[in-house]
């Protein structure tokens, strides 16, 4: 059976740990966290298994990479999970120059997939992931129940910039405008409400890292404000 360390137990950490339970041997480390016995470990222990996930905001990115590279053993592999992924493969290029290393972004969380795995959607980067260990993951990934589509980083990046970044800055502004607080409610009125209710369990450093960490979402963002300035022009 394959080991796996996780560097990170916040929400999607803690759910990874969940879903490879069973299937593979885990090491968790996270000081901030409370984490079971059974599979807390050293930041040495977690960097000594064969695969290496970071379940971190690309924000300790830096601190990170830095602080694990004495530990990593030659063949392990950094797979790399966040939302964004230009920004977060360029700081794995500059830190651990050489290492092995499998780019991905599972389009799920413990919301949307806390029941089964089954159906969801991870995107897979090839062009920037080491090619054996991208096979292996890819293959682990499929058996989990869960369709990959590859695409480049700077290919996801883009679509990800409409799909997560105007989609969490609308929800985002929904929650600000207090959208919760009437009787009334239509049908498609409820679906924003819905919208407004996910991102409500979103963290700080995901938003953040949605917004800032891709380089294309602020354009995104930028054009459905003229947009909307435009149309709202329109009606007075």
């Amino acid at each position: 059976m394959i080991s796996v360390g996780i560097i990170g137990y916040g929400s999607f950490g803690s759910f990874l740990t969940r879903k490879l339970s069973g299937h593979v041997q885990l090491k968790v480390v996270d000081p901030s966290q409370d984490i079971p016995v059974k599979i807390k470990g050293s930041l040495e222990q977690v960097c000594k298994c064969d695969y290496v996930v970071l379940a971190v905001p690309i924000s300790s990115y830096d601190s990170i990479l830095t602080e694990i590279k004495s530990f990593l053993r030659a063949d392990s592999v950094i797979v790399d999970i966040s939302s964004v992924k230009m920004t977060p493969n360029l700081k794995l290029e500059e830190l651990l120059p050489g290492c092995r290393k499998v780019v991905m972004h599972p389009l799920f969380g413990p919301q949307s997939a806390e029941e089964s795995l089954s159906g969801h959607v991870v995107v897979m980067c090839p062009e920037v992931s080491d090619v054996g260990a991208y096979r292996a993951v890819k293959s682990i990934t499929q058996n989990l129940g869960l369709k990959v589509i590859e695409k480049s980083a700077v290919e996801h990046d883009k679509e990800m910039a409409l799909a997560q970044g105007l989609t969490f800055y609308l929800a985002r502004a929904l929650l600000r405008c207090g959208v919760h607080n009437i009787e009334l409610q239509t049908p498609s009125f409820k679906k924003l409400l819905d919208l407004a209710e996910l991102e409500s369990h979103h963290s700080e450093d995901l938003f953040k890292t949605i917004q800032v960490g891709n380089p294309f979402t602020a354009e995104v963002r930028q054009k459905f404000i003229d947009v909307a300035t435009e149309l709202n022009s329109e009606l007075t």
